[in-house]
């Protein structure tokens, strides 16, 4: 039983997440292509939501690179 949850987990599912992920932007920018909006939320207005804001993008970065070099 293990060894078909392994299976599953680890070599069907990332495929069934990609295909969904993938045909669903697919599909979403071929038939709602003008509800895509780049602009930025008011909760970005606050001095205090942009500092925390760019040390989220900062330590991800930082996690991103370390998973990459590490």
């Amino acid at each position: 039983m293990i060894q078909y949850l392994n299976v599953f987990f680890y070599d069907i599912y990332p495929y069934i997440c990609a295909t969904v992920f993938f045909l669903g932007s697919w599909l979403r920018y071929d038939y709602g292509q003008y509800t895509w909006r780049a602009s930025s939320s008011q909760m970005l207005d606050k001095r205090g939501m942009v500092i925390w804001s760019n040390l989220f993008h900062i330590g991800i970065l930082g996690i991103f690179f370390g998973h990459l070099f590490g």
